[in-house]
Order: structure tokens, then sequence, then C-alpha cells
């Protein structure tokens, strides 16, 4: 019976005709790769100048302030003494206004922005101006991409400090960022393959024949006598085992067709004997 449940599922295609440990499911995909950190733009100050005062700490506090209002905001600032060291070195590029002597301070730095600030002082009142240059595109560079004033009148050097934050807070948004490599997409994945259920439809047609030719090699059983009695016996047995064969072979052409529908990404890889095993 085993043996005659095992051939008709093969022939049928509902399992694959080796006997083995089942294969191991395919590996995961490979999660995408992590997208790279956003670079920072890269801006440079190479002129602070203040006007109506001597004081090198309020120069010092005003710029300071004005560097931490741009670092806040998520701009990476030269160093200004860096600054001042590279721009000895080039003498001929300190305080020019042309483009072409802006666009090689630009590659001196390494920057695509640079920003020029003056603070002109009146005793306790302060005005600031500041001017965004850009150093790439064909655009010239002489004409500032911004160029934004706030002032402070009658205020303490805490007060002007906090006018330097917010004119950088003004500035921040002329300073596009970076551009960045474009990220990697992780390959779209195939669409899951239709169910298989050829195999199952046509066990099930197999076992309701041999259903029907089991039930028909019964039903021509004649009644026993002397010499019947051995040929009925193998006749009945002949049928009987069709007619079981049948049954099993039907029962499960129909369960694997609802679980290949319910699964169709996963096709089954039991074989022949596991299956007759299972059931």
């Amino acid at each position: 019976m085993l043996a005659a449940i095992s051939m008709l599922l093969t022939l049928a295609g509902v399992v694959p005709p080796v006997v083995g440990p089942m294969p191991l499911p395919p590996p995961p995909p490979a999660p995408p790769p992590p997208a790279p950190a956003q670079a920072k733009v890269r801006v440079a100050i190479p002129d602070f100048q203040v006007e109506g005062s001597s004081s090198p700490a309020l120069t010092l506090q005003l710029q300071d302030g004005f560097v931490l209002g741009l670092v806040r905001a998520g701009v990476q600032v030269v160093d200004p003494v860096d600054v001042g060291r590279k721009l000895e070195s080039k003498p001929e590029l300190a305080r020019c206004d042309s483009s072409p002597c802006l666009k090689s301070i630009g590659q001196l730095l390494d920057v695509r922005y640079l920003v020029r600030v003056k603070v002109e002082v009146a005793g306790n009142s302060y005005k600031v101006v500041g001017r965004v240059f850009s150093t790439e595109g064909p655009a010239p560079a002489a004409l500032p991409l911004a160029n934004r004033s706030k002032s402070c009148d009658v205020c303490t050097v805490a007060e002007a400090r906090d006018v330097m934050l917010r004119l950088a807070d003004q500035l921040k948004i002329y300073l596009d960022e970076a551009p960045t490599a474009p990220v990697p997409t992780a390959p779209a994945e195939p669409p899951p393959a239709p169910p298989r259920l050829a195999g199952p439809v046509m066990a099930a047609m197999i076992g309701g024949v041999a259903m029907a030719v089991g039930a028909a090699v019964l039903g021509t059983l004649g009644s026993c006598d002397a010499t019947k009695c051995s040929e009925n016996r193998t006749r009945s047995a002949f049928g009987g085992a069709l007619v079981g064969a049948g049954a099993v072979v039907t029962f499960m052409g129909a369960y694997v067709s609802v679980e290949r529908s319910r699964a169709p990404a996963a096709p089954s890889a039991t074989t022949s004997i596991n299956v007759a095993l299972r059931f």
C-alpha cells in the first residue's frame, strides 16, 4: 500500500522522486548598506573687522559668538587661526574683493563659502554686517549671495554677542548642504512564483481513477465456489488496494493543492516517502 501511494504521488508530480534530508532554506537577503552621513558644508571667515574699538577681548567675544552661531546651525567653520596662517603664506590674497581672488581663497582654504563680517562700535552701540560669497559655480564670486545687517543700541557686550548669534542664524539659510554620493538601492526582489497546482490536481484525478477502477473490480466479483474462491480473493485484494490507495492519493492531492495556494513562494521539498509517512 505504501509503495503504491508513493509511486502514484511521484508519477503525478506532487513530490520529487528523491530521498534524503530536506534542503535548507535560502539565506535572507543582505541588508542594504547604511546611508552615508551628510557632509557638513565648510565655511571660512577670512575677514572679521571691528571698527571703533581696539579691544582684542571684545573682538574675540564677538567673533566667538558668530562662529558659535554657525556651528550650532550645523556648519563646519574653519578655525580662524588656520585661516590666518594660510592667508599669511599668500599675502596677495589678503583683503581682495575680485572674483578670481575670492575663488583662489576658497581653493586655498578648501571651502565652498566665505563669510566676511564687519562690526562698527560707537560707545555702547553696535552695528554688524555679514556677507556670504560662493567660491564655486559660474557666477562671479564678487557678488555676495547674502548681505544681512543687525544693530544693537546701548547694549552690553553679552547682548552684542547675542546679536552675532542671530546674524549667523540669518546667514545659515544661504549655505547649502554639501552634496553627497547617491545611496545605492537594494535590487528589487522578484515576484513570488505562482503556485504549482498541476501535480496535486493530477494526483487527485489519478486517485479518483484508481478508486473507480478498484470499485469496478470489486463489482465484478461473483459467487465463491470451489474454482473461483482463489481468483475472487486475488481480485478483491487488488480492488481494495486500488480503492484505498486512490482515496489516500485524492486526499493528499487536494491537501497539497490547498497548502500550495496558501504559500505560493515556498513550494514543498518533501520526499515521497516523507509525505506518505506523514499521512
